[in-house]
């Protein structure tokens, strides 16, 4: 099945990577592999090194995404989502006046009706298929892999005797090295428990082609991104606003493109009379430019303190998905900062410690079969 093996090839390139993250100051707020101008160091001789990684969905426990799709399934009757979001940032301030690093970034979402998923959990689990039922199968994916070079600098915009207002601005100069953008939309209706027949159309440019097979020369692209961070503070409450890729685009040259069709006319069986297709693909292939516009994503929070103890609550965004969340941090005697918190949409719970210049943090929505997760470790480092 040419969606089956989109979807799944798509997730493997989501797939968990254990984050290591070097991180600076407070315990790491959100879910989302966040660019935080508010948080850049500002002291000479000091380097920042920064790595978030999270993988999340709402399908299949990560384990079940390594294993073919095999396990637990949560059925559900709106949209599947995934996000795959890396984010590994190092630099320095430059003679105490603006921030100079290196950036590298993949992101991925992945967007699936409902009838797509319950029709790839049944095959990839050789589960009876209801004979006669209709699919809507639908899918949309948007992603890309980066090199950049980053500048930034955090500003004093007002400060009082109870306000302090400070502005982040920042820009991003992007080498493109793998995108994913497209679409594929059909219809597919179970003909036996064991086989279905399948047809949808799909409109697709990449850098890989994960559909079907087909090998393109490779290419990459150049582009630009820009970053800003707002923090209004009045005596214990502060409200931080930061925003990702206001202004992104990359800029594709040659890009390998398929508007195709596909369809079931091709099938053998396993042993088991289960089917296996070859699909039968008519339509367009080539090569065009691309503007690809870089996916928004912010982060809005709000924070009380009282003494050692602050509550906050926020909500990050990214393709058309709020990720809300709370958190409770305390700081202890010994300077230990811990942190617990609560992301509404994966369902993660985190817990986050951090003791002088070490940071250790995880989220999670599950301990034996996670279907989301992201760890961060953390160090600041002075020379």
């Amino acid at each position: 099945m040419a969606l089956l093996n989109l979807f799944h090839s798509l997730k493997q390139q989501l797939a968990f990577i254990v984050s290591i993250v070097f991180f600076i100051e407070s315990a790491n707020a959100g879910s989302l592999a966040i660019f935080n101008l508010l948080d850049l160091p500002k002291q000479k001789n000091s380097v920042y090194v920064n790595t978030q990684t999270l993988l999340a969905n709402d399908a299949f426990s990560l384990k079940g995404l390594f294993d073919d799709f095999h396990g637990h399934f949560s059925s559900q009757n709106s949209d599947y989502k995934a996000i795959g979001d890396i984010r590994y940032d190092i630099g320095t301030y430059v003679k105490d006046s603006f921030y100079i690093g290196y950036a590298y970034r993949k992101e991925a979402t992945i967007k699936t009706s409902p009838d797509t998923m319950k029709l790839i959990n049944q095959v990839s689990n050789e589960l009876d298929l209801p004979i006669g039922k209709h699919y809507r199968v639908a899918l949309e994916i948007e992603g890309f892999e980066t090199h950049g070079m980053v500048l930034a600098k955090t500003v004093p915009l007002y400060q009082s005797d109870h306000w302090n207002i400070k502005l982040g601005l920042g820009t991003e100069f992007l080498y493109g090295m793998q995108t994913q953008h497209g679409t594929a939309s059909g219809e597919a209706e179970a003909v036996s428990r064991t086989d279905y027949d399948f047809f949808w159309q799909s409109n697709y440019l990449y850098t890989e082609n994960y559909l079907y097979d087909l090998d393109v020369n490779k290419v990459t692209s150049f582009g630009y991104t820009t970053h800003i961070a707002l923090n209004v503070a009045c005596d214990n409450i502060s409200i931080d606003f930061i925003a990702n890729d206001v202004m992104g685009k990359l800029y594709w040259k040659n890009l390998p493109y398929s508007n195709v069709d596909l369809s079931s006319a091709n099938k053998s069986y396993d042993e088991n009379g289960y089917v296996i297709y070859a699909p039968v693909i008519s339509g367009f292939e080539g090569n065009t430019k691309f503007t690809q516009t870089l996916m928004k994503k912010w982060r809005i929070k709000g924070k009380y303190s009282l003494g050692n103890d602050s509550f906050q609550i926020g909500t990050d965004y990214i393709d058309d998905t709020y990720l809300p969340y709370i958190q409770y941090t305390h700081l202890y005697e010994n300077n230990i900062l811990s942190t617990v918190s609560y992301e509404t949409y994966f369902h993660m719970v985190g817990v986050d410690v951090k003791y002088k210049n070490y940071y250790v943090g995880i989220q999670s929505n599950g301990i034996l079969e996670p279907s989301a997760m992201k760890i961060d470790f953390g160090l600041q480092y002075q020379f």
